[in-house]
């Protein structure tokens, strides 16, 4: 009996559920920088929610994203950050 594989599966290892996180990544190759989740929807997630709990404009919010992108950061840097850069204390 012959067994296929899909192509996605027998490449990288895997398939489950769950959004794979960082052994998935780190599987495949990626790093991790300083404390930002691995997944780039998390990283997204943790702005939105440090812009809802500063209550931020569209344009702060943006400008946030900004701020952020690339710099390794987890939830609580990113509002400490924020705090700083709208002088929201």
């Amino acid at each position: 009996m012959t067994v296929l594989i899909p192509l996605s599966l027998a490449f990288f290892g895997g398939g489950g559920g769950g959004r794979g996180g960082f052994r998935g990544a780190r599987r495949l190759g990626r790093r991790q920088h300083g404390d930002t989740p691995m997944n780039n929807q998390r990283q997204n997630e943790q702005t939105d929610a440090v812009a809802r709990r500063l209550g931020l404009t569209p344009a702060q919010q943006g400008q946030l994203h900004n701020l952020v992108h690339g710099q390794g950061w987890g939830y609580q840097r990113i509002l400490q950050e924020a705090r700083i850069h709208f002088g929201i204390d």
